[in-house]
């Protein structure tokens, strides 16, 4: 007869359970926050090209007598109508949830996580600096890998003080995409360092939750990859850097049970 070991106690079962769905809660809480965010982000985008509609229509109704204007004016709108569809196409395919990664160009969400914070980096007059490749592909879970990127510029804007930098790389590593955003903020406070990628660690008051940098963490493991990162609160070089290497190839079906992947630097 094989002998097994003995059961968990029921009050740890339990506490694991409970664990568990407090984490599930958790994530779908940031994802519904981040869903505010992208609504608001693409009304934005859409207002322009609608305005540009409704102006078109009123120079159709003065121009009824002259067809040829009438006939411009048109070709105009469906240039817009064409932009705002594809706004909507390519959120939808980003946030569509896929049970395993799918083969996507890094760079446009890159460029949409940037758009999706663009009031509060001109608000606060950031400098945005870009490094990004025409294009790099790889196999990725777009809705996950969009929130990594826009949590990074949002935590970075929101640490920024007006005129600050920010800076944003996109490149090949060998057999990884390596993704930067370094800015030259006030850097991350040294008793929030040792429990950085835990939840409900942060140094924002009542402006942050906690949640951004251990959905991160979650969304790195997903993709099998890794964190490096380092910070500075004092002298000129404060500020702080994240880097973000994820395998080319991504993972084709994600099991639940990612490895604890960041390392402080």
């Amino acid at each position: 007869m094989t002998e097994t070991g003995p059961a968990p106690p029921l009050d740890d079962k339990r506490a694991e359970d409970r664990t568990l769905r407090l984490e599930t809660a958790l994530r779908r809480s940031e994802k519904l926050a981040m869903a505010g965010r992208l609504a608001a982000s693409v009304m934005h985008e859409i207002n322009n090209p609608s305005q540009a509609i409704a102006d078109l229509v009123y120079l159709i109704g003065k121009d009824a007598d002259h067809p040829e204007r009438v006939r411009a004016h048109a070709v105009q709108i469906e240039e817009q109508l064409v932009r705002i569809q594809y706004i909507a196409r390519q959120t939808l395919s980003f946030f569509r949830d896929a049970p395993r990664s799918q083969t996507k160009d890094l760079v446009p969400m890159v460029e949409a996580a940037l758009r999706y914070h663009g009031a509060l980096l001109e608000e606060k007059h950031i400098q945005v600096q870009k490094e990004l490749p025409d294009i790099l592909t790889a196999s990725v879970y777009p809705g996950d890998f969009l929130q990594l990127v826009s949590n990074l510029v949002r935590n970075a804007g929101e640490a920024l003080p007006g005129g600050g930098g920010l800076w944003i790389r996109l490149r090949a590593l060998g057999a990884n995409a390596r993704l930067t955003v370094a800015d030259n903020g006030r850097g991350i406070p040294q008793p929030i360092q040792a429990r950085l990628f835990e939840a409900f660690q942060s140094d924002k008051a009542e402006a942050g939750n906690g949640l951004g940098l251990w959905i991160c963490k979650t969304i790195v493991d997903k993709h099998r990859g890794s964190i490096l990162w380092r910070s500075s609160t004092e002298g000129n070089a404060h500020g702080t850097t994240f880097s973000i290497l994820l395998p080319l190839d991504g993972a084709t079906e994600y099991d639940g049970f990612g490895e604890q992947s960041y390392i402080a630097r």
